[in-house]
């Protein structure tokens, strides 16, 4: 049986149908946490290649930052119980830095959280021990899983990397925070890849962040829109498949 490897977070607005690509909905399920159900996820699996065993199939998950959301705890040991080896979070992002536009596709490399409504984490309970670091002999691991940043950049060579600022939602930035965040070295800012990738973190899970620009921030004119959202949310799918592929057990 084929196992998926990934779990996609798809935190945008995308057309009906735009992840077909990844292949027709084989299975669907709701897991159970000790946090509260995560799903319906839905499991995509292509038609299997030419001299190939078995397709590469990828969990889905519609995924929003309100703070109606599902428990990021949940989410992130729903990843865990899938067995799946990465998490890709898909968020849309408000550009900061004035060089980005509307539509464009960023790699998140590092975040600053600016957050105030996480529930907790793992550590608190006992879902998920994990031993504390020895003081003095802690090295901090990278903000987000260097072989699916990799792997995002080599698919998106025109992707830039960038510092994802978390906020809290639903409310915009103002002007005023728009400018202290960008002199903080922020280039987008999001609702949804952290706390996740905190989460991640403490349970070993192999996560990443991919944005797509929604809007600029308040204290920049906003152009009149002319398709390029729609452009970058198609260059995006149009690299999932291969994504997929490239992650799959081996």
């Amino acid at each position: 049986m084929n196992q998926a490897n990934l779990l996609l977070l798809v935190a945008v607005t995308l057309p009906p149908r735009s992840l077909n690509a990844l292949g027709e909905v084989t299975d669907e399920r709701v897991v159970e946490t000790p946090f509260g159900p995560v799903g319906p996820m839905a499991l995509r699996t292509p038609k299997a290649r030419p001299g190939q065993d078995a397709p590469a199939s990828t969990w889905v998950l519609p995924y929003s930052g309100l703070p109606t959301r599902t428990d990021p705890r949940a989410t992130i040991h729903a990843a865990m119980q899938l067995g799946v080896g990465y998490v890709l979070n898909w968020d849309e992002a408000v550009a900061i830095n004035p060089v980005m536009t509307r539509g464009q596709a960023a790699v998140p490399v590092d975040y600053i959280d600016w957050t105030r409504t996480l529930s907790g984490t793992f550590t608190d309970t006992a879902a998920a021990p994990v031993a504390a670091a020895t003081l003095g002999h802690f090295e901090p691991p990278p903000a987000f899983n260097p072989t699916l940043v990799a792997r995002l950049a080599a698919l998106l060579p025109h992707a830039p990397g960038v510092t994802y600022l978390g906020v809290d939602g639903p409310r915009r930035e103002t002007p005023a925070e728009a400018r202290m965040f960008r002199a903080w070295g922020a280039d987008v800012l999001g609702q949804n890849l952290i706390p996740e990738v905190i989460l991640a973190q403490e349970l070993g899970l192999a996560y990443a962040g991919l944005v797509t620009v929604l809007d600029l921030s308040a204290d920049q004119a906003a152009a009149d829109p002319h398709g390029e959202l729609r452009e970058g949310l198609e260059q995006i799918t149009a690299i999932l498949p291969q994504l997929a592929w490239d992650l799959r057990e081996k």
